[in-house]
């Protein structure tokens, strides 16, 4: 069976550029799937970043997350800017399965346009490097 990994952040942009790198993996028995904690209408700008790595992310599902899909993951990575987004909070009963990671929010961190353009090629970055670690850690999951 299955294991699965729930990509969750604040307005779902960085949990799907989490997704595009996470199928990337070449781990077994694990799937990924990803959701926003609220319900977002623009995600052109992780769209395009992931595209200029020859990641297609546009036809990923977007939705606002489903306790019943949290409860039923293996592991959840909350992915959060703890200075600038509201905190998600989940119900303590699935305090034992959650990773958090403290990464910049790029649309809340810019000034304009460009300056948010050039955070969302950043965070790319910054996510590929964290979902390569996690494949250490999926790994070695029991």
């Amino acid at each position: 069976m299955d294991k699965t990994v729930y990509f969750l952040s604040t307005s779902h942009q960085r949990s799907l550029i989490a997704l595009g790198w996470a199928k990337k993996l070449s781990v077994q028995d694990w799937s990924f799937k990803s959701a926003g904690w609220q319900e977002t209408a623009d995600r052109d700008l992780s769209v395009l970043a992931m595209k200029e790595l020859c990641i297609d992310i546009s036809s990923f599902p977007r939705g606002q997350a489903e306790l019943p899909c949290l409860k039923q993951a293996s592991v959840i990575v909350k992915i959060q800017d703890t200075e600038f987004d509201e905190d998600i909070l989940l119900p303590s009963e699935l305090e034992d399965k959650v990773i958090c990671w403290d990464l910049p929010n790029p649309r809340k961190r810019s000034r304009d346009k460009l300056e948010e353009w050039a955070r969302y090629q950043e965070i790319c970055d910054e996510i590929a490097m964290k979902v390569k670690s996690l494949n250490t850690f999926l790994t070695g999951f029991n």
